[in-house]
């Protein structure tokens, strides 16, 4: 599925949802199915600050919010870690209006999909097939990968 955002008078998505871990960051810290202690993310922080975003996505990403688009971050990552992985986005100048840390392990999916539903995501973009395939069977425009969205 590819969505146009901004050519030729076609369908004009402003409200895009993206998952963090795999999108915007290549390197992948967390498996959202295995809910882990939090305090393990502990041991992850370390690693995560020398990681950096996928610098083609935020450049487009930047590109399209000159556009008007807003980006709404959804992430498995534990909402212990939301302050962190905030200032780790605005380090990296990532443009986005609003971070959702929902947690891994069971219900990880339903998570998302009420986030997507309650902030009117018109778009999610997420690596994971089973997610994204969940995603789909709810209605939800959903692709794998950033570079999907013209």
């Amino acid at each position: 599925m590819i969505f146009n955002i901004f050519i030729g008078g076609a369908e004009l998505i402003r409200v895009i949802g993206i998952d963090l871990d795999g999108p915007i960051w290549p390197v992948v810290f967390y498996n959202p199915s295995i809910r882990l202690p939090w305090p393990l993310f502990f041991l992850l922080a370390p690693i995560v600050l020398f990681a950096k975003p996928d610098a083609q996505v935020v450049k487009k990403m930047r590109a399209m919010e000159e556009q008007g688009c807003i980006f709404i971050i959804v992430s498995a990552t534990p909402n212990q870690f939301l302050w962190f992985r905030k200032l780790l986005l605005k380090i990296h100048r990532v443009p986005f209006e609003s971070l959702y840390c929902i947690g891994g392990g069971k219900g990880t999916k339903e998570r998302k999909l009420k986030v997507i539903q309650e902030k009117n995501i018109e778009v999610f973009v997420d690596d994971d097939s089973r997610v994204l395939k969940f995603l789909q069977s709810n209605s939800v425009k959903a692709v794998r990968s950033f570079h999907s969205l013209n």
